[in-house]
């Protein structure tokens, strides 16, 4: 791979030092392999040249949760809370097909990518067939962009369709044959878990998905007191305080664990969170949509507990768009405690950079800028009429900045969108593909 140099950015690393500065980066073989001030010190012949002029240098954004399949269920169900919205997400298994979820999980790779996300999780929960997972990687990897693949499980349930329920063996073996496939690497790792537990899991499956992730050297990913309604449903079936304590019991809290969601935990459980190492996918758009309530995000981060940022599914969140999702994030907590300064816009940017590499495993590969890195990077233009004058760089990505400011995306050194282009995958055949998939889904709703 040929050398890449970037110049002429301003630079923000997301480091633990807050800071940002004119400079240059440069990338040979997909690792970044130096980072300075000014101008680049000698010439850079044979090396491909960017020009950031007018434009930010950010390490690649980091979705850590979504649906990426969901991009073809935008504003099906309106108005409805989390249970009778899941009803009806479950029931699409009955109508998915492999070619939807390909097709659906190309075109939100496509959202993401022009969005200036490098790493997403993919959390994995309908599979009406072992295909449907294959061919959801397969979009992935056609993309370009990295990603953490969360094949989790149901085996229970009043609301799961019995052709999305696994008995724990069977699942087992599904998930070993996508490992046997597609080896773990830092372009694609692997996670387990239960879904939404407990309203769709079994203790002796919450039991045996921590020996397998065990066995395996996986992650764990699920959604985690996402309503009161779950938590209601823990402190009457299995009479604990809350779902992080119930999956405390079962060791699924720990270092390589992330909980989406995470809106309806006690001080307790925030303790047992940091306690455990395990980070939390904070999601306050799809949290909003569904009416689910705020997830205690201030009291996290003071507490130390590792927060990342996700959009969730395009069925609860309508899009793909972490920018939307950071300024989200940021309104929310302030409106909440009803305090202006209560979370500052540089931690926000960190939760969707540095935060979600880490909760996703990735810390010594993505999330920041550094020598001996991955090349994940992103150039946003801030040379627009909405981003101008420049007074304060962190507040003005996380509040101003856009989606379509993004420029440039690059995934391992890979240039994958060039002045808003893509140079990998042709963006209108994948839309055109979408339309008709979405035309045989919703005709196969209707007779499901």
């Amino acid at each position: 791979m040929s050398g890449l140099t970037i110049q002429n950015a301003t630079i923000v690393p997301m480091t633990e030092e807050r800071q940002s500065f004119a400079g240059y980066v440069r990338v040979r073989d997909g690792v970044i392999t130096e980072v300075g001030s000014g101008a680049p010190r000698d010439s850079t012949n044979g090396d491909q040249l960017i020009d950031g002029s007018g434009c930010v240098l950010l390490p690649g954004l980091v979705n850590a949760h979504t649906h990426l399949y969901q991009v073809l269920l935008r504003a099906v169900w309106e108005d409805l809370e989390l249970m009778p919205w899941l009803r009806r997400i479950y029931g699409c298994a009955r109508a998915l097909r492999p070619e939807h979820f390909y097709t659906g999980s190309l075109l939100g790779c496509v959202e993401a990518i022009r969005g200036g996300v490098t790493t997403l999780c993919e959390h994995n929960f309908l599979n009406p067939s072992p295909d449907c997972a294959f061919e959801t990687v397969r979009a992935i990897q056609d993309s370009g962009l990295r990603a953490v693949f969360a094949r989790t499980i149901m085996d229970t349930g009043e609301i799961v369709p019995d052709c999305v329920k696994e008995k724990p063996d069977a699942a087992f073996r599904h998930i070993e044959s996508l490992l046997a496939k597609h080896k773990s690497g830092a372009d694609l790792t692997f996670m387990t878990g239960p879904n939404t537990p407990p309203i769709n899991t079994t203790p002796e499956l919450l039991k045996e998905i921590r020996r397998f992730a065990d066995a395996k050297t996986i992650g764990i990913s699920a959604h985690v007191a996402e309503s009161r309604s779950v938590v209601e449903c823990v402190r009457q079936q299995h009479g604990k305080a809350g779902v992080v304590e119930l999956l405390h019991q079962f060791g699924l809290a720990a270092p390589n664990s992330i909980f989406a969601h995470s809106v309806h935990v006690s001080k307790d459980e925030i303790a047992l969170l940091k306690q455990t190492g395990t980070s939390v996918s904070h999601n306050p758009v799809s949290n909003m949509m569904l009416g689910d309530g705020v997830a205690p995000v201030v009291e996290m981060l003071r507490q130390g507990v590792n927060v990342a940022l996700g959009t969730d599914g395009a069925a609860s969140n309508h899009s793909q768009d972490l920018f939307d999702t950071m300024k989200a994030a940021s309104l929310l907590q302030k409106v909440h405690h009803q305090d202006a300064g209560i979370i500052e816009p540089y931690a926000v940017l960190r939760m969707a950079t540095a935060g979600g590499a880490k909760a996703l495993g990735l810390s010594s590969v993505c999330g920041t800028i550094e020598v001996g890195k991955r090349a994940d990077l992103i150039l946003v233009n801030l040379d627009t009429v909405h981003n101008q004058p420049i007074n304060d760089i962190f507040s003005q990505i996380v509040h101003c900045a856009k989606a379509s400011d993004v420029q440039t995306v690059i995934v391992n050194g890979e240039v994958l969108l060039k002045d808003r282009v893509l140079t990998r995958l042709d963006d209108k055949r994948i839309l055109a593909d979408a339309k008709i998939a979405n035309h045989d889904l919703m005709e196969r709703l209707e007779l499901s």
